[in-house]
């Protein structure tokens, strides 16, 4: 397959801590190892990161425009690009100067960096598709007509799931679409990463502490649960790790002093993730909704670690209920799972090792392969 020449547009990228910012980063990656030169245009941010320097040293280049921001949006904080006039300059030269081969749009639909950047290419566009929202998209209700042109613009368009797919259809009508789901580096999620102590059983979470992300339906459940399961054929306690930043930080830190097992770590980097994933025996995702496919779970479970999970659309579709993790529709069933996978310990390695197959499915690999050969 002839190598091209790829800019990759994404308003988020790290440091942002979200699923499109790690997928943008990873599908880099491996456009970079299977020999194509991208250069990725983002919002600006005060600290250069780590990642930035790891593109660099592959051979790909991360290019930052304006500013970026935080704005509310469908029950979460979201990132979006403001540039100003220089930066329209900018990045019309910037197009000029490389004339790519491919341009990669993830959110092809934002009013920032997507919207000018659509206008400057002339090469031909592929828009990877992300969102779901439970509630009206208020967006693109308003934009609906200012969005049509560029959506018709786009030569290839990817979804990540089916319940991406349904939500632009749900506005723009019927669209031709390829579904690729994201993926997981299983060079760098994997059991090894990591080990679990025979001392206690460790619940994991990871996510935005927002409403959204339901942390406050886990802590409420975690005041109910049996505080000891079985491991290595004897009683031990549990504990709750808390991973992520967000508006209820404030309400996690209250709980870990107030209740001994449960401990707050803060925002985790993408460099000691796969450990902390790896070293835990269950993780918890309680989302309320709004997620269209769920990276988290993919990286949980490719680290043998499977998933307890909200019963939702975009989750359900990735969790095998019984299977690779377990499926939850309310709190009260969320207490049962836990305390029904804490004495069960032939469960959970069972689930484990289906978790660590099913994940292979998700491969970065193979995904960087299905989208190159649609592109």
């Amino acid at each position: 397959m002839e190598n091209k020449k790829i800019i990759l547009v994404s308003d988020s990228f790290p440091p942002v801590p979200s699923g499109v910012s790690k997928y943008s980063y990873f599908l880099t990656k491996k456009l970079l190892e299977k020999g194509n030169r991208v250069f990725v245009i983002t919002g600006g941010v005060k600290n250069i990161p780590y990642e930035d320097y790891e593109i660099q040293k592959m051979g790909g280049e991360v290019i930052r425009f304006g500013k970026l921001i935080s704005v509310y949006a469908n029950g979460t904080r979201c990132f979006i690009t403001i540039v100003g006039l220089r930066d329209i300059i900018k990045l019309k030269r910037t197009f000029e100067t490389i004339q790519p081969d491919v341009v990669l749009m993830n959110g092809p639909l934002g009013l920032t960096l997507p919207y000018p950047a659509t206008i400057f290419s002339k090469s031909k566009m592929v828009g990877i598709f992300h969102s779901s929202t439970d509630k009206p998209n208020l967006g693109f209700i308003l934009f609906r007509q200012i969005m049509k042109p560029f959506l018709k613009k786009l030569d290839v368009k990817i979804a990540v799931s089916e319940r991406a797919k349904d939500e632009i259809e749900k506005y723009f009508g019927k669209q031709d679409f390829f579904i690729i789901p994201p993926g997981v580096d299983t060079e760098l999620y994997k059991p090894s990463k990591g080990k679990k102590s025979d001392e206690n059983i460790t619940f994991f979470f990871l996510g935005r502490l927002d409403k959204r992300k339901g942390v406050d339906v886990l802590l409420k459940s975690w005041e109910n649960i049996r505080k000891f399961g079985n491991k290595k054929n004897r009683e031990v306690p549990l504990n709750l790790v808390i991973g992520g930043d967000g508006p209820m930080r404030s309400l996690v830190q209250a709980e870990a002093k107030k209740q001994k097992n449960i401990k707050y770590i803060g925002f985790v980097e993408e460099k000691i993730l796969p450990e902390i994933y790896a070293s835990a025996d269950v993780s918890v995702f309680p989302s309320k909704g709004g997620e269209s496919f769920g990276i988290v779970l993919i990286e949980s479970m490719a680290c043998g670690t499977p998933p307890i999970a909200s019963n939702i659309g975009g989750y359900k579709d990735v969790v095998k209920d019984k299977y690779v993790g377990l499926l939850f529709s309310s709190e009260k069933e969320l207490i049962q799972k836990i305390n029904e996978i804490s004495a069960n310990e032939k469960m959970r390695e069972q689930l484990s090792k289906n978790s660590i197959e099913y994940a292979k499915v998700y491969d970065w690999k193979t995904i960087a392969e299905k989208i190159m050969n649609v592109i």
